[in-house]
């Protein structure tokens, strides 16, 4: 089949659309049918490129149904039984294969993602997970329908060929121009991907014609019109109504059908009835029966095939119209029939009238019509006043008993309602007896025999209408030349939507480790397809759901598969970081919330029991609910969770690109700035925390945490030296501003480690010697001036920037450059700070800093530099002079700053500025010494 393809595309997608899809969403198929086609599927979906041919060949192809759309939905509706409760109607073997099949319908779906991950050349791809149902089924069916595409012993070529055979003959063979083919299947892609984009448009447009339709006749047919659809022409809506009467409301379709015959459609002078003036619609009347082909068909089968496209009406006048143009169209196709077209309308008439007597439930069965009444009723309507033939009547009277007339969707609502009635009358009056089981069973067989004649008499007419041959041949030739990569995005587009419906759905409901593991699998698959496609929707939707499982944030007692969500969001942070961007934020959430469980149930004291008041903290400590589920919670994460698993998200931070790091270090200053803020509980979707109230959950603790603050610390340390300096120039401005934010937090703990830790990270940044001309130290130190100029810092934490400044002279001072402009505005700042014990230890640190380390600052020029032909200086030379002016301007403001100038009504203590006016001494010196000279620019 594969090989001829081009020339079967219709009968693919007949039989695929109705046979296989079918049977699979069929109420009466079996458990072996519909194991058959999962396995078939199975197959079929294990191979990107068949997958990509179906969707482009059918989901891309305007005049053909959305094949592959139909294939998931209804694996998505299989997956989906997989939560029903069946009811007590099942025996416990059907409620076996049920499940059974429910789980194999999501195994396929998530075989479609791994066929995506390896179009992609995506890890995962190749992964040989368990497909415990499939495995299951081909145990019971003793076949190998999935595995017999890859077994490596020999196939006979006409009955199998391998999944890597197809793709080898698929895809181009690569002769040196890689590049070149690429670029035009990306480009025959594109343009068959547009087509599938205007397809789906148009679709949606449909859906929204279709209610209007069904409100209102006229308004709906005038929306079809103004987009598109069809033209205001009788003739075109007929067919119109002829192709989509499976789309449309029946009950409108009659009613246009029967309308008036000088009826018009629109109010315009001298418009002929095929565009819309009087008799507009008797005109669609007759180019719809005109369509049909009812040429050897039994009459009574004829009539039911008419009857099939629309609702009759309920007035006598209109069905006489229609019913007239009916026999006029039988006869004509089938003159040797009935003498003349009277003959058959007036049959036709009293058969519609036989299928409401016998089938009418409001009718008593003694008073229905029988089949002698019905002869009797048509006699003398024959040729010249005699009789149609008795055994053609009877024939016809036995099938309209066999099988009324009725439309599909109502024979779907009796058979729904039917079900129902039957599940309820053995599974709540009486117990389910063997005779009953047959009985049932016996009825499944006979309406599926019903479904497959149905079935087989669909596929032959649809197989009958053969298009033109040529153009199936060069569309298929032409995707042929398309790789599957470049269409894995549309795709995936169809396919995300109603699979995080189905994974939710399973991995809230059940508790089967089978099913849990399928559902993680397809999370885990789906997030990476999402994330490297730049699906951001489809990824965030996915990660949020996800870590909803996981029932962090939550006072929920957590089950295995709760856990399981959390070691499979975690390994989709390490593996899978550098595509996630904004999905970081519920990651990152789930893992504080992680870190804080893990200390409750270690029994050590969590972050807030250090960080709130003690009143505080006593009342958080008093026992409750909230508290016992967070301990049983804790328990089960601690066992099952490493922690060397939470620190590798962190550590692998070294491995994302710069963009990627930008994202995940911004979400982690989110989660670090709620957990400052004492919110570190609230749940991972936002909401409140599920459980009996919320003043359980605010006393658990409503302190600050700092363990994304530690975190992010952690980060910085892990990128500094592996990043260029200019992009962690970058990347510091957001870590510096969030650390000076924190180090004025009103929490003194909080302001003292953001201090501490900007000194641990300076210390090490300063290691590094800073070229000239460039200003990263600067850039690093500025948090420390800003915690010194902010009105709303904490004295102690002033105090302790001025100490970390001082230790950073004593030990750094050889490597400090442009850092040194931060360090003259910080002892400049605290010269004017409003504690007298800082202006001590601003003017103490500056005193040490002439006292030790001048050489340090102001480092000897060369010889060469001490000349005054300012011509003959080298561009280096200008520098180096220049930056030793800049940095003794500002040292000389440091010291100024500390001597009073002006009456204030708080003078400065006299010693402080005596002491600080004696530097002019050593300033004199450096001149006198020509350790300082004149900028090349002339500035003092």
């Amino acid at each position: 089949v594969h090989k001829f393809k081009g020339h079967l595309k219709q009968e693919i997608e007949v039989f695929l659309s109705n046979i296989f899809l079918r049977v699979l969403d069929s109420p009466n198929s079996s458990f072996k049918q519909k194991a058959l086609v999962l396995e078939s599927l199975r197959s079929l979906c294990r191979d990107p490129t068949l997958l990509t041919q179906i969707f482009l060949n059918y989901d891309c192809d305007f005049n053909a149904m959305n094949l592959y759309k139909d294939i998931v939905h209804q694996l998505t509706k299989l997956g989906g039984k997989a939560t029903t409760t069946l009811s007590s109607s099942f025996t416990k073997k059907e409620a076996e294969e049920e499940f059974e099949l429910s789980l194999a319908g999501m195994e396929v779906l998530v075989t479609i993602l791994k066929a995506f991950l390896r179009a992609l050349a995506l890890p995962g791809g190749e992964d040989d997970t368990d497909d415990t149902a499939g495995a299951a089924i081909r145990g019971i069916l003793q076949l190998d329908v999935g595995l017999a595409a890859t077994s490596k012993s020999p196939i006979h070529p006409s009955t199998a060929s391998s999944a890597s055979s197809v793709v080898s003959e698929e895809l181009p063979k690569s002769d040196g121009n890689e590049s070149a083919e690429g670029n035009r299947s990306a480009q025959v892609a594109g343009r068959i991907v547009d087509a599938f984009e205007m397809k789906r448009n148009a679709e949606q447009n449909f859906e929204i014609g279709a209610v209007k339709f069904t409100l209102s006749l006229k308004g709906g047919l005038a929306f079809f019109i103004a987009n598109g659809f069809v033209r205001r022409n009788a003739r075109d809506i007929a067919l119109f109504f002829l192709r989509n009467r499976d789309k449309l409301d029946k009950t409108q379709m009659g009613e246009a059908l029967g309308r008036e015959p000088d009826a018009a459609f629109v109010k315009e002078e001298g418009l002929e009835s095929d565009n819309g003036g009087p008799g507009f619609w008797v005109r669609i009347l007759h180019h719809y029966a005109d369509a049909l082909d009812l040429s050897g068909l039994p009459f009574d089968e004829a009539i039911r095939l008419f009857l099939s496209g629309f609702r009759l009406p309920g007035e006598a006048q209109k069905i006489d119209r229609i019913m007239e143009k009916f026999a006029e169209k039988f006869t004509s196709q089938n003159p040797d029939l009935f003498p003349s077209a009277d003959t058959a309308f007036i049959l036709a008439f009293s058969v519609i009238m036989l299928n409401t007597d016998l089938h009418n439930p409001s009718i008593k069965p003694e008073r229905r019509m029988t089949v002698d009444s019905f002869v009797r009723n048509n006699s003398g309507i024959g040729q010249d006043g005699g009789d149609l033939p008795k055994e053609f009547l009877e024939e016809i009277f036995d099938r309209i008993k066999e099988q009324p007339f009725s439309l599909k969707e109502d024979d779907a609502a009796r058979e729904k309602a039917g079900a129902h009635k039957q599940i309820f009358d053995t599974s709540v009056f009486f117990e389910r007896s063997t005779f009953s089981r047959s009985t049932a069973d016996d009825k499944k067989r006979e309406m599926f025999k019903k479904e497959k004649n149905e079935m087989m008499a669909v596929t032959q007419r649809l197989i009958r209408r053969r298009p033109d041959q040529n153009n199936r041949s060069q569309a298929t030739s032409l995707t042929d030349t398309i790789s599957p990569s470049d269409v894995v995005k549309p795709m995936f587009d169809v396919t995300w939507g109603p699979m995080i419906g189905i994974l939710s759905q399973v991995l809230e409901c059940s508790d089967d480790e089978r099913a849990v593991a399928v559902c993680l699998n397809g999370f885990v698959y789906a997030v990476r397809i999402a994330a490297h496609s730049k699906m951001s929707l489809a990824r965030d939707t996915f990660v949020s759901s996800l870590a909803k499982f996981t029932f962090l944030g939550s006072l929920k007692e957590m089950k295995r598969k709760n856990v399981e969500s959390i070691r499979t969001l975690l390994s989709i942070a390490v593996i899978d970081g550098d595509f996630l961007n904004e999905s970081w934020g519920p990651v990152l959430q789930c893992i504080s919330q992680l870190a804080r469980l893990r200390l409750t149930a270690s029994g050590l004291d969590s972050d807030e029991s250090f960080l709130v008041e003690k009143e505080k903290a006593k009342k958080a400590a008093t026992p409750n609910r909230g508290r016992e589920a967070e301990e049983s919670n804790g328990r089960a994460v601690l066992e099952a969770v490493q922690e060397v698993l939470i620190f590798k998200v962190f550590s692998s931070s070294v491995s994302l690109s710069a963009k990627s790091l930008g994202h995940f270090i911004s979400e982690l200053i989110a989660v670090s700035e709620s957990e400052i803020a004492g919110n570190s509980k609230q749940g991972i979707t936002g909401m409140e925390p599920t459980g009996n109230g919320t003043e359980a959950t605010k006393k658990i603790g409503d302190g600050p945490a700092i363990f994304s603050l530690q975190r992010l610390v952690e980060v910085a340390d892990y990128n500094m030296n592996v990043r260029p300096r200019l992009v962690w120039a970058q990347i510091w401005v957001m870590m510096a501003d969030y650390f000076a934010k924190i180090a004025c937090h009103e929490n003194a703990f909080v302001s003292v480690f953001a201090i501490d830790s900007l000194k641990q990270l300076s210390f090490k940044f300063l290691e590094k010697p800073e070229l000239s001309e460039f200003n990263f130290q600067r850039l690093f130190l500025k948090p420390f001036l800003v915690v010194m100029e902010d009105p709303c810092s904490r004295e102690d934490g002033r105090e302790l920037v001025l100490r970390c400044i001082d230790n950073m002279i004593r030990t750094k001072a050889y490597n400090l450059r442009s850092g040194w402009k931060v360090v003259f505005s910080i002892l400049t700042r605290s010269a004017t700070d409003p504690s007298e014990k800082i202006d001590y230890l601003g003017l103490a640190t500056l005193q040490r800093l002439l006292d030790d380390h001048l050489n340090d600052l102001f480092i000897p020029l060369e010889d060469t530099t001490l000349v005054n032909d300012l011509e003959a200086l080298s561009a280096l030379e200008r520098r180096n002079r220049n930056s030793n002016v800049d940095d003794f301007v500002g040292l000389c403001k440091a010291s100024l700053s500390f001597v009073q100038r002006e009456d204030t009504d708080s003078p400065r203590p006299a010693g402080l500025s005596m002491r600080a006016f004696c530097h002019t001494a050593i300033y004199s010196d450096l001149l006198a010494a020509k350790r300082i000279l004149p900028a090349v620019s002339g500035e003092q």
